[in-house]
């Protein structure tokens, strides 16, 4: 848990290849903002009258310093990028930017009202940064952890609550009693998990007078589940690969991939979008494939791994964190690239090729 909290805290975002670098300027205008707004497909979260954008967007803003007097002044744009991309899905949580994430759409929506019954607006709690980064999803806490997204986002709702992490001392009952007094007081509709296994939610689903309707979890190309060398099963995310995966495609909880383009997660996955000179040959390989498909399809590699995730039939949303307006749009292409399943598996192979160059 220790090694995403300094991800979300220290993290940048992975150098994005520019081989659709004269796409992405035609849909920017001089200032970087985009031209006109553009029309995204759109998925409906199962157990809920919902309706997303098939990528989200990300508000943690990885690679800005929170710390920073401009960073809300600095994230607007990027929203409103997204937005004008035709995501309406925007992820949040209490502790992004310790909370300056959720003040930056607040300011978005004071300035522009409209925008938000266009918008799905989620946020995740249960993180205590301030007392030593412990998790704590006790009734209490998620209330006022709820309460205080609102305060920020100046909405009266969230349309999705997450549980951001499991709690080890977590008492189902609490939970229960705090969704139901969320959901009754009409401050939350709808409810989820984020980086729960197939048996801690089944231990919420006990105890819960409603659905849970999402897992968030850490998947992409550079850290799947794959069957390297012939043997069945392998995972390469703990528990969070094809276990967790299946189990939520069996029961209907709509399955949220964060960090869908990064390289360096808990298992040091390799870089495919910029290998260093001295990667392994299986890293460069797959690397390679990669490339050639975003030269055939005239797109970038990071779109390539978000429609790599779209072609699959649970309906994965990726989550993108881009800190810069092209780089919102370049993710956004993703939308409408249907890759075919030779050139789907021939990624997926790629990345069973590199299972011999992973650090464990």
């Amino acid at each position: 848990m220790s090694t995403r909290r300094e991800f979300l805290s220290q993290g940048t975002v992975a150098t994005l290849s520019t081989v659709a670098t004269g796409r992405i300027a035609q849909a920017l205008t001089k200032n970087g903002s985009p031209s006109s707004a553009r029309t995204m497909k759109q998925y409906k979260i199962p157990r809920t009258d919902l309706t997303i954008s098939r990528i989200a967007y990300g508000c943690a803003m990885l690679g800005l310093d929170w710390n920073s007097p401009d960073f809300v002044a600095r994230t607007k744009p990027l929203i409103r990028t997204a937005y004008e991309q035709g995501i309406n899905f925007f992820d949040l949580a209490d502790v992004y930017g310790y909370g300056k994430a959720e003040v930056a759409l607040g300011e978005v929506l004071r300035e522009s009202p409209h925008l938000r019954s266009n918008m799905v607006i989620q946020s995740k709690c249960g993180d205590t940064f301030a007392d030593g980064s412990s998790v704590n999803n006790s009734r209490v806490h998620i209330i006022e952890s709820a309460e205080g997204s609102l305060k920020r986002l100046g909405t009266d709702h969230l349309d999705v609550l997450l549980l951001h992490w499991p709690d080890s001392l977590v008492e189902p009952e609490e939970v229960a009693e705090a969704f139901d007094q969320l959901r009754r007081s009409g401050k939350v509709r709808h409810f989820g998990v984020s980086n729960h296994g197939a048996a801690q939610i089944e231990l919420l689903r006990k105890y819960l007078p409603m659905p849970l309707v999402a897992n968030q979890i850490q998947l992409g190309l550079a850290h799947w589940y794959v069957i390297p060398q012939g043997f069945k099963g392998a995972l390469t995310h703990g528990t969070e690969g094809v276990t967790v995966l299946d189990y939520c495609l069996l029961s209907d909880i709509q399955v949220q991939a964060y960090s869908p383009l990064r390289a360096d997660n808990i298992l040091k996955s390799p870089n495919l979008l910029n290998p260093s000179p001295d990667a392994p040959p299986e890293v460069k390989r797959a690397a390679e494939t990669l490339a050639s498909i975003a030269t055939r399809r005239g797109a970038s590699t990071s779109a390539i791994m978000l429609a790599w995730l779209l072609r699959h039939p649970a309906q994965i949303v990726p989550i993108i964190g881009a800190t810069r307006p092209e780089h919102v749009v370049e993710s956004c292409g993703a939308d409408s690239i249907e890759l075919s399943r030779q050139e789907w598996y021939s990624l997926l192979e790629a990345a069973a090729g590199m299972q011999s160059s992973r650090v464990i």
